[in-house]
């Protein structure tokens, strides 16, 4: 696992999360998740590279030739087709998945709970600037997540995982209704 995460460290190196946090930071906080329900070695380290291929110059191949075919695999099938129009990359991502081994899931599954954890902070913290980098605002995302959950439940991804899911995205859904809420009340009248 020191080897997968030295790998991921230098190929993330510079690069930020939306919210300037460095980057490597998530990809540990994923593999953290899956070691501490118990997921092996091979799981943890596809964990740690499971962004490299699709937001750095690393290749599959590079994955396969450092860490073997089961670890590139599993990054494989947590990759999005950056060629794809965005709409039909997460589709076909999801897609995907379905068909992937329970490990892929699992990484998948522990990756959004991040992703909502992260979004869900700079929600409830009213960050503004760190909302306005995810595509389509709060709301956008909170229905991109529910497609992603669904598609973990109906594939039986673990149950843990998926919960953790379900409580972040309970969260999301919550700032998401009160933000609109707050845009569709009238402002009260100034009297001069």
């Amino acid at each position: 696992m020191r080897r997968a995460y030295a790998f991921a460290e230098a190929a993330h190196r510079g690069q930020r999360r939306k919210d300037d946090r460095a980057f490597i930071a998530h990809p540990v906080h994923v593999a953290r998740l899956l070691a501490a329900r118990g997921y092996d070695e091979e799981v943890v380290a596809a964990a740690l590279l499971h962004d490299v291929v699709e937001d750095t110059a690393v290749t599959l191949a590079e994955v396969r030739e450092r860490f073997g075919a089961r670890v590139a695999e599993l990054v494989e099938c947590v990759t999005e087709d950056a060629e794809l129009p965005a709409p039909e990359r997460k589709r076909a991502y999801r897609e995907g998945l379905r068909r992937s081994p329970d490990a892929a899931r699992a990484i998948c599954a522990a990756d959004k709970v991040c992703n909502a954890s992260d979004l869900h902070q700079a929600a409830s913290q009213g960050d503004e600037q760190v909302l306005a980098r995810f595509a389509g605002g709060l709301e956008a995302q909170v229905k991109r997540l529910s497609a992603e959950l669904t598609m973990l439940d109906e594939t039986g991804t673990d149950r843990s995982l998926r919960d953790a899911m379900r409580a972040e995205l309970g969260g999301l859904r919550t700032q998401a209704r009160s933000r609109a809420d707050t845009r569709r009340r009238p402002r009260p009248r100034r009297s001069y």
